[in-house]
This record gives structure tokens, sequence and C-alpha cells, in this order.
């Protein structure tokens, strides 16, 4: 097994932050329809920045992988770098994957995204193209 599916293994098996929060500021539900997963994030803020993070769904093990190695580098980070990430971000820290796998990957960095813009109220809606 590589080292990269060693990984992507270890992520999916012990999900990181995979909980629904009960004192969130605010939340979001991301649906992709090319493989069908389905997530929502629970943010908590300490005025800009990142206080905790958490999140539900039924989703594929890319999907699981993805969402917890984000979760591990967005914590006590500020709103405004966490809305520069796209899928250039997570490429150059991990792996290139297929463009089907792609989506997957950025859905969680989706669904943040566009529960930031929610709470910054800047009427800006993310997308798949805009991540990608």
């Amino acid at each position: 097994m590589t080292e990269t599916a060693l990984l992507l293994q270890a992520y999916s098996a012990d999900p990181i932050a995979r909980f629904v929060m009960e004192d969130f500021d605010i939340s979001k539900e991301q649906h992709n329809s090319v493989c069908g997963d389905s997530l929502c994030v629970y943010i908590k803020f300490d005025w800009d920045i990142i206080k905790d993070r958490s999140r539900e769904w039924p989703a594929e093990m890319q999907t699981t992988a993805a969402a917890s190695m984000l979760w591990e580098i967005i914590q006590w980070k500020n709103i405004t770098v966490v809305l520069w990430r796209t899928y250039e971000f997570i490429k150059q820290l991990w792996l290139d994957l297929s463009p089907r796998r792609r989506r997957s990957w950025v859905t969680a960095l989706l669904a943040t995204r566009n529960a930031l813009h929610q709470r910054l109220d800047d009427w800006i809606l993310d997308t798949y193209q805009d991540m990608m």
C-alpha cells in the first residue's frame, strides 16, 4: 500500500471533529452531486478566528479523509486565511487527484468557506468551480 493510501485510510478510519457541535455560531450544509456525499459543518468563532469546528455526514473515504485533514489546519486560523484556500492548497499539501476525486476533497472546504461567507454576510456563495 502506498504512503498516500495509508494516510487516507488513517484519516478516514479515525475522523477528526466528527460530531454535532451544540453551541456553534454558524453551520452550513454542502452536497456533492457527483458522489452523493453531504456534510454539515459547525463553526465557533473568537472574533474572526476559527475557535472550534465539527462536522457530520454520511460520506465516502475520500471526503472523510479530506475533511479530517482540513480540520487539523484551520483551527485557530483567521477567516480571511481560510477564504483564500482552494483545491490548489489541498494539492500542495497532500496530493493531486482525478477530477472526480477533487470534488470529494473540496466538499468540506467549500462548506467551510460558504459558512464563513455567511458569517461575514458578504452575499458570496462559492461553488465547486470557484474552488477548482
